[in-house]
């Protein structure tokens, strides 16, 4: 029964894991959210620096997560960061 469970869980996340950064499609606000976001700038900070409302900041980050596929703002900093770090790096 936890052999199944197991697999059954393992079966879940491989299904929602994130599609590969090339795949996502991004409005322009989108990726400049995302790449304040990646550098660990909090949703006032994005905001300041773009010109833009806090709202709107939130409003990016939520249209964000279901097209890269993270659950939480954690998770999207991540994915963020790690792109940074894949561009820098080539």
């Amino acid at each position: 029964m936890l052999r199944r469970l197991v697999h059954a869980a393992v079966a879940a996340r491989e299904r929602t894991e994130a599609p590969a950064p090339g795949r996502w499609r991004l409005t322009g606000g989108e990726q400049d959210v995302l790449a304040l976001l990646g550098q660990g700038l909090s949703n006032a900070e994005i905001a300041a620096e773009l010109h833009l409302g806090v709202t709107t900041v939130k409003t990016h980050i939520a249209n964000l997560m279901p097209k890269t596929g993270a659950t939480n703002r954690v998770r999207l900093a991540v994915l963020a960061a790690r792109e940074l770090t894949e561009r820098t790096e080539d």
